[in-house]
This record gives C-alpha cells, structure tokens and sequence, in this order.
C-alpha cells in the first residue's frame, strides 16, 4: 500500500501525530522499532515470577495532560481511555517521619507548610500567585509552534502578554535564574525547602541557570491538577492506536519491530525509509521523527544532507550534557508496603501510599549531581528519588493485596567508571538502601525487580543516553532542540520533528506530536 506520510516511532506524540493527519485523509503508517506500542508512555508485566504485577516502564503521572487539547480533540474517552485525579499529587518524605503535600489546592498546601514556618507559608501562596499568572502565557506559548507561529497563536499570545503586563520583569527574571536563586530569595525553613526544591532537583542539578521554570510543574499542579491513566499509562498509546485503525477505512496502520536505519532523501525531500530488515517504504508527501532529534540528526539521515552549520549544531544537542542520568527500577511484592514512622506524623487523614513521594537531601544534592557527572555512583544516603505505589490508586494493576513500587533517581553517572552493566545491580540495591528507611516491608516481600539503566533505556527504546526527555531543560520554543533547528518544520523538505525533543518539551501531552502535524499540514 502507498503512504501519504510515515511517522517514526509509536509512543504517544507519534500516533497523535498520527492521528491528526488520518483525520485529514491521508494514508498514515507509524513505525515502531520495538515489539509493543507506547515509547516512553509504554506499560507491561516484566516480572517471570510475578506476572500479573504491572510496570509502567517511564513516565506514570499526567501532569500537563489537562492543559493539552489532545484528548478532547480526538476524543479518547470514546476509545477506553479513562483518567482519575490523583490528589495529593505529590508528597516530600523528611527523614525525621514528617512529610509535607503538593495538593491541588495551594492554600491547602500552604497551609501544611504553615506547621512548618507561618512565614514560608505566606510566601508560598505569592509564589503560587505568581506561577499563575506565568501559566497564563506559558499554556498559549506551549500550544503554539514559536519558531513560526500563526495569527491566531500570536494574537492568542499577545492578549496573555497584555494580561500579564505587570509581571514581564519578574517573567525575564526566573526565566534565566537557577531554583536554588528562586528558594533562597523566598523560602527558609529547611523541611520546606526541600519540599519546594524536591521536584525539580530530581530532574536536573537546580543550581544551573534557568532550572527556576522547572517549578512550572508546581503551577500545573495547581492549575489543572495530576491524574492518572485508569490501567497504567499503556492506556494511553492504546486508546490513540485504537482509533488510528478505525478511521480511514484501514489505510492507516502501525507496524511493531520496524526499525527505521535510514530516512530516505532525493532531491533535498524526505521520500521514505529504509527499515533495519533491508525493506525501502516509500511516503508520497513527507515523513516525521518522534524519536530523539540526536539520533535523527546524526544516524538517521543520509551523510552530507544537512549543512555542515546544522551538522555541528545538531552534535551538541543537550541529551545529559551535565553527565547524570535516569535509573529506574521497579520491584514487585507480595504483600503491601507500608510508611508507618511517616503516616504517624501525619496531622491529617491522608494515607501517605497514595501519592508519588520524594526523598533526599536538596542541600547536598548539588554534591550529588557533581560527583555522578564524573562517572561516580553516589552513596545510598545521597541519591534523590521519586517512589509511588501506583496500585494503590489503581488496584487492577496488581494481585488483590499486593504491591508494585516504581522508583526514579537521576543522580547517577551517566557514563559510570565501571560501566552499566557492572554497576546496574548494585546502584539498584543502593537506591533500594535508601528506599528501604522510608518504606517498610521491601527486604521480607520482594519476589522480583525489573532494572532499567541508562544504557538499557537507550538499547530498548533508543534514546540517546537514555535521555526519558530527549533533550535538556531549560529548551523551549526556538531553542528546542538547539537554536537553528528548533522547529517542528525540518531543512530537510518533508521532514518534521514532532517527539519530546521539539518544542514545548517531554512529558505525556501529546503536545509535541499534535504540533508537528500542524506544522506538516501547513506546507500542504
């Protein structure tokens, strides 16, 4: 059969993609390297000896998924997706037993922080306030391809502009400062600040310049909350594959372990791909890339077809630049944890199993990130680590009384002295070490664990450095991937970049993927 347009890779920004072009009548078909759906939204039952314990392999929450139109518009709701609010969304772990929550409510959540400190607490709520008002322009500048906006994006822009007029100074100032500049300026207690800085730190070293935009995911939070994908996060590729296939009269497709070695290019155009089988598939009007834009760039295109300037830009596209990386591991068990010395302390109702948690040390973590950018692994005591018991708000995900934990540090070397595939056990036990002080029953219920290094995730879903983002923070708009090749419309003609490496950034949206296939609708 004769395509219209392939896209690269079926995680959730490339059947969206997908999605919004079959709807215009053209004969789509999505290549996916590995055996199953989903990309970095992907989920699965990884455990021989616990196989109805289900992972979600990457990404778990939907943070920005309320802002984005991506559902509504393509109405997945009517093709098995379904969400819940998950609320609190987020809570810190203190070593001492106390805890503090991100509810949707911020004068909620100030009022947790009150216990703390009266005087962070007021600070807090003008800070929410603040972050606000930046949603204001943020949602409509992550809703619009910046590098070539049309009208109605820039006039939807300049009304959030003029709203927003009193704030522009403050708006330039956190744009360029780091999150650590942003804690010291307003928050004092220790526990609080933690809390505050916990988010961000776990992503990225917070003492870098323009880290400050990562406390954005305080204000989505607050704006539209967190949820969930009722089933797991598989749900939701599913749902955009389910009704993929039904519409088009069977001319749209996806095939699994299609791995894409080369992008075809005549005459300047993008024309098709050679897959890794030796098969060529020829696509009439253009292809798009939703893997990462470094492995776009420098091994899927022909040699010589980008200009040596783009070349060069595209060798140095921030994929870990600062030489820490994600690890990831999941264990199954056959019982239920618990977080009693925490839930103890609690002044309130919540069970503390709910939401995803957050432990370590901010204060030491710059240390942290130091010494893991030099190719040392950390000691247990120094990581910071995202933990959640996702059965706990969705039940059908394990057997009845028993428990999975999804845990996420990325205060490990990327590039390790000894290699990852010598370290990967025991950076894992490490990371369970520290774990194991807050959750109890870890030691005595474990029947399995699924390890996801940095090499692994770059072997089994081909990012590089097993880059979950693609690409660094802060990079947005025209700087995303890197400055010059920053837009979802490619130098190469018919070619569009439309994964977590474009413009507005990583995370499960659809956003990405919904912008690409407007940029490739728009030369049509």
């Amino acid at each position: 059969m004769e395509h219209d347009v392939l896209v690269i890779g079926a995680g959730h920004n490339g059947l969206t993609t997908a999605n919004y072009l079959a709807d215009k009548g053209l004969k789509v078909k999505v290549l996916e390297a590995n055996t199953t759906i989903g990309g970095m939204s992907a989920s699965g039952y990884p455990f021989p000896d616990a196989p109805n314990h289900l992972v979600n392999y990457c990404s778990m929450d939907l943070v920005f998924w309320q802002v984005s139109p991506v559902a509504r518009e393509l109405n997945l709701a009517a093709h098995g997706l379904k969400t819940k609010a998950s609320d609190p969304a987020y809570a810190y772990l203190h070593p001492d037993g106390e805890s503090l929550c991100f509810w949707r409510d911020a004068a909620k959540t100030a009022e947790e922080i009150r216990y703390f400190s009266p005087d962070d607490a007021k600070a807090y709520l003008e800070y929410a306030i603040f972050l606000d008002r930046l949603m204001k322009v943020a949602v409509p500048a992550m809703l619009t391809n910046l590098a070539r906006p049309d009208f109605a994006s820039i006039a939807t822009l300049g009304m959030a502009a003029l709203k927003t007029m009193p704030y522009w100074k403050k708006f330039a100032d956190f744009f360029v400062a780091s999150a650590d500049e942003y804690l010291d300026r307003n928050f004092r207690h220790p526990i609080v600040r933690n809390f505050i800085n916990g988010i961000p730190h776990v992503q990225y070293p917070s003492d870098r310049p323009g880290t400050a935009v990562s406390h954005m995911f305080i204000a989505f939070i607050h704006s539209t909350g967190c949820y969930r994908a009722v089933g797991g996060q598989q749900a939701i590729p599913n749902a955009m594959a389910a009704r993929l296939k039904s519409i088009g009269g069977g001319a749209n497709s996806i095939e699994t372990n299609a791995r894409v070695s080369q992008i075809v290019v005549e005459g300047g155009r993008a024309r098709g791909v050679v897959l890794q089988d030796g098969r060529t598939l020829a696509a009439s009007k253009g292809v798009i890339a939703t893997c990462d834009p470094i492995t776009l760039f420098t091994r899927l295109l022909p040699e010589g077809t980008l200009s040596q300037q783009d070349m060069g830009r595209a060798k140095h596209i921030p994929s870990n630049a600062h030489g820490t990386a994600v690890l990831k591991a999941d264990l199954a068990f056959s019982g239920r944890l618990s977080l009693d010395r925490h839930q103890k302390k609690r002044r309130d109702d919540l069970n503390l199993r709910r939401p995803l948690t957050f432990i370590g040390d901010i204060e030491q973590g710059g240390k942290t990130y130091m010494k893991a950018g030099g190719g040392v692994m950390p000691k247990s005591e120094e990581l910071i680590t995202f933990c959640c018991i996702p059965n706990e708000e969705e039940p059908s995900q394990t057997p009845e009384g028993q428990d999975v934990l999804y845990m996420y540090t990325n205060h490990v070397p990327l590039h390790p002295e000894q290699g990852w595939d010598s370290l990967a056990e025991s950076a894992t036990q490490s990371m369970i070490d520290h774990v194991s002080q807050y959750y109890t029953g870890i030691d005595s219920l474990e029947i399995g664990r699924f390890i996801d290094s940095p090499l692994d995730i770059e072997r089994r879903k081909g990012a590089t450095n097993g880059h979950t983002l693609h690409v660094d923070l802060p990079a947005f708009g025209p700087m995303r991937p890197i400055l010059g090749l920053g837009n979802h419309r490619l130098p190469v003609k018919g070619l569009f970049l439309g994964g977590a490496g474009a413009h507005p950034s990583g995370g499960v949206s659809g956003m990405p993927g919904r912008l690409a296939a407007k940029e490739f609708l728009r030369t049509m």
